[in-house]
């Protein structure tokens, strides 16, 4: 299991040439409303983990995409990664790469996507990726759960969370109303009422099922 940072940057760098790879980047992908959100780690090559960053925050990428419907790895090959419509690459900044897109599956009940990118100069390069893709499957969902336990962490310190909080959004998840909840809690719907708005409030989110949603996300519900 992954411990802290360095050790995460460490595990992602040692992977990468086992497999060949001459870059590596984990990008952990946090869907909103009307954008997405990362956090990442990066081994061997800065300038190209710095590159497929910025083609992930352009906009709609075929990366994510095929993250979001398969678990499955696929490699790209540079012949045909065109990069996205509307999006200008500078080819001698930016040479095509071969790269492994490795999902990660999110955890239960959350709508992260993690997805492990490994980079080399052509398929023939990365072939020891493909066997040793076991590996790079479970250093993904290493990853994924590594970036989730810190997001979980900071959201609990940030919103000063508590077990009787955490009680009161799993009747929510239920689809429990307030006058159930309260009579599940011995308390008055009003004062239901009062505890999800403080609580809404600590969490910066507009709604209970919003409140819902960010602590499935990290896992807390």
């Amino acid at each position: 299991m992954v411990a802290d940072e360095a050790s995460a940057i460490a595990a992602l760098e040692l992977a990468a040439r086992a497999g060949g790879a001459d870059a590596a980047l984990f990008v952990w992908v946090i869907p909103d409303d009307d954008r997405c959100w990362y956090r990442s780690i990066a081994a061997l090559d800065p300038e190209w983990s710095a590159s497929a960053l910025r083609r992930l925050h352009s906009g709609p990428c075929t990366w994510l995409a095929h993250a979001a419907r398969s678990s499955e790895p696929l490699l790209v090959c540079p012949s045909l990664d065109k990069g996205e419509e509307g999006i200008e690459r500078d080819d001698a900044l930016d040479p095509p790469r071969a790269i492994w897109l490795i999902p990660a599956p999110p955890p239960r009940g959350s709508d992260v996507l993690g997805i492990l990118m490994l980079a080399g100069k052509d398929e023939q390069q990365l072939d020891a990726t493909s066997r040793l893709m076991p590996v790079y499957r479970a250093l993904a969902l290493g990853l994924t759960d590594w970036f989730q336990r810190q997001g979980r962490n900071e959201l609990v310190q940030r919103a000063h969370l508590t077990d009787r909080d955490l009680d009161l959004l799993r009747y929510e998840s239920l689809g429990h109303g307030s006058k159930r909840i309260a009579s599940a809690l011995n308390a008055e719907p009003k004062t239901i009422d009062c505890r999800f708005h403080r609580l809404n409030v600590r969490l910066g989110v507009a709604n209970r099922r919003d409140a819902v949603r960010l602590c499935q996300r990290y896992g807390l519900l």
